[in-house]
């Protein structure tokens, strides 16, 4: 037996597209649909600069929002409104029929729920010690609403 070692990689490094190849080919032999999907959205100014943005995963039909952020001095502008609706518009693309989203910030769960959001579970004593709730969507197509 060959002498192995482990060792933690940084995500812009070359294993990840090699991990990313060997799950995505393992997937599609298996004819699973549980692969792991990473995506983003950027949201640019007029000349392109970025001040906003997203990350979401896909797999199985979900599409899990993992995080959402707008540059502080473009907040408070509707930008994230704007990037929720277009997460929910290409999460549909995707065939995802669920949104969902871990939140442990009120706020973010209050701007969900006035976009049809609703809290699933409560997890107290969760990540950092604090209580987060699972909000999800149902994403139904256009003309079953």
């Amino acid at each position: 037996m060959t002498e192995v070692t482990i060792q933690e990689m940084e995500q812009g490094e070359e294993f990840t597209a090699w991990l990313t190849d060997l799950l995505q080919e393992d997937a599609y032999q298996t004819g699973s649909d549980a692969f792991l999907e990473h995506k983003f959205l950027a949201l640019t100014n007029e000349i392109g600069d970025w001040i906003g943005g997203l990350r979401y995963t896909l797999r199985g039909g979900v599409a899990h929002l993992v995080e959402l952020a707008v540059a502080p001095e473009e907040r408070h502008k509707g930008h994230a409104h704007m990037m929720l609706a277009a997460f929910e518009q290409h999460a549909r693309a995707n065939d995802a029929h669920l949104a969902e989203f871990w939140t442990n910030d009120l706020r973010s769960e209050a701007l969900l729920a006035a976009f049809g959001w609703r809290r699933i579970l409560e997890r107290p004593d969760y990540i950092a010690g604090e209580t987060w709730v699972l909000m999800e969507q149902r994403l139904l197509e256009e003309s079953d609403e």
